[in-house]
């Protein structure tokens, strides 16, 4: 995607339904030719201010705070998200917060429905964004 906008709902929007790159028009000449070579080569491009602005934990994509989907987990949630990203099995997870392992998968699978996330390496990703592990 090549586009004059730098608008976070833009860039979601549009990598959501499967862009592979995302560069500013203001991006000078060597800039775009090296990040079609990267899409060529099966990379994810974004312009370097996007990046930078899709990483920061203060700037949840929607905009405004009461949007960040974080908010719509529960306490329960939370930590099965916190124990998931350290690494911990759905076994060890039930263990260690006395619930059954069904449980335990059942809270992971909302935890990824309500984050909009697809596997434990996305929810990783997510809980060191947000601070929630050290990496």
């Amino acid at each position: 995607m090549l586009t004059q906008y730098d608008d976070r709902e833009y860039v979601t929007r549009f990598l959501k339904a499967g862009a592979a790159g995302y560069v500013l028009k203001k991006a000078a000449g060597t800039e775009l030719v090296s990040a079609i070579r990267g899409v060529a080569r099966g990379g994810l491009v974004l312009d370097p201010s996007i990046a930078r602005d899709a990483m920061r934990e203060d700037a949840p994509a929607g905009g405004a705070a009461g949007d960040d989907p974080y908010d719509l987990l529960t306490d329960r949630e939370k930590q099965v998200l916190k124990l998931v990203a350290e690494g911990k099995a759905n076994k060890e997870v039930a263990a260690l917060l006395d619930i059954a392992v069904k449980t335990a998968m059942s809270h992971r699978e909302h935890v990824m429905e309500k984050l909009g996330v697809h596997g434990r390496t996305e929810l990783i990703r997510f809980a060191l964004r947000r601070g929630i592990i050290q990496g």
